[in-house]
């Protein structure tokens, strides 16, 4: 099987890589991120064909002979520039893979399947303690998750219209090694590791913490049985306690894993984070197949925390 992964310097796309090479499979990668620089990939240069140039310019020779596409490049990354730069947003989180789905509808014969990693943002309108069925519409809080469910349309819309072979995957909110230095629980260990104070956004607000190997190893059983999910949404988020927390109390989580060295002061609420008056939340995730998480949300958190501890030196300011 051969797997183009668009995003592949990123932190899923170079993970999911990695895994896929460990599967024994084909595995080409594009990003615009100069390769010198994709050092997410440093473990695996040599087994890849990195293609250096952006979905939005994907031309049938990049995909003719691939099985699988997946879609892990994120134009836009949440809060907050979602909220202070709307037009941004859209233009970057959808027109890239309108173009893929576009692409591979005019291949003649042997259409790769796309798979669509969206997110819980596009669900977070829901009242809160809802628990994640597949069949939940859309119904986001932000511009961010009004374009991740525009893009899941995007992809089942295809699917039906134009026969092109879609998976839609509902990820929660990711964290683990290699992340990204903006993303919440990064923060909040940065912070903690060097003894800074932290202001909170959205104290109370709620997410579904979902770790990273847990991640991968959802979508490598989603590669092995491709053709049982064909124009379906799965889901692919929480961890093994099924545990749920505030952003306050995960920043006293890691700040107690990091020897409470940390002050938190609680702020505002982000434009999206706040719906009738109460903090946006979520349930736990429901049943969906190929999701087993093997990690609690303490074990994922100390386990990142601990990456972060020995790469202090990636991350310096």
């Amino acid at each position: 099987m051969r797997v183009l992964v668009v995003g592949a310097a990123g932190v899923v796309g170079s993970a999911l890589t990695e895994r896929f090479l460990k599967m024994g499979l084909d595995v080409a990668c594009m990003d615009v991120c100069r390769y010198d620089e994709a050092w997410r990939l440093d473990m695996v240069r040599d087994r890849i064909q990195y293609l250096w140039k952006a979905s939005n310019d994907m031309v049938l020779d990049d995909i003719r002979g691939v099985d699988v596409i997946v879609d892990a490049g994120l134009g836009v990354a949440d809060r907050p520039l979602g909220n202070s730069s709307p037009s941004h947003t859209v233009i970057s989180n959808i027109l890239p893979p309108l173009h893929i789905l576009e692409t591979v509808s005019r291949l003649d014969g042997g259409r790769p399947t796309v798979i669509y990693p969206s997110s819980f943002n596009t669900l977070y309108g829901h009242p809160a303690g809802s628990t994640y069925v597949p069949e939940m519409l859309p119904n986001p809080t932000s511009v961010y998750g009004w374009t991740k469910g525009a893009a899941e349309l995007l992809c089942l819309t295809y699917n039906r219209a134009h026969g092109v072979p879609c998976i839609v995957t509902r990820v929660g909110s990711g964290y683990g090694a290699r992340m990204r230095s903006d993303e919440l629980p990064a923060r909040l260990m940065l912070n903690a590791l060097a003894g800074r104070r932290t202001v909170l956004r959205s104290p109370a607000a709620k997410r579904l913490w979902t770790y990273g190997p847990d991640i991968i190893d959802f979508y490598e059983r989603l590669v092995e049985r491709l053709n049982e999910y064909d124009g379906m949404v799965l889901h692919c988020a929480g961890n093994a306690d099924n545990r749920i927390v505030t952003n306050m109390e995960l920043a006293r989580m890691v700040a107690g894993m990091a020897g409470d060295s940390m002050e938190i002061e609680p702020g505002p609420y982000e434009p999206g984070e706040m719906v009738d008056g109460k903090p946006i939340s979520f349930g736990t995730g429901g049943d969906s197949p190929l999701w087993r998480p093997r990690y609690t949300l303490e074990e994922g958190m100390s386990q990142t925390l601990e990456w972060f501890r020995k790469n202090m030196l990636r991350y310096a300011q």
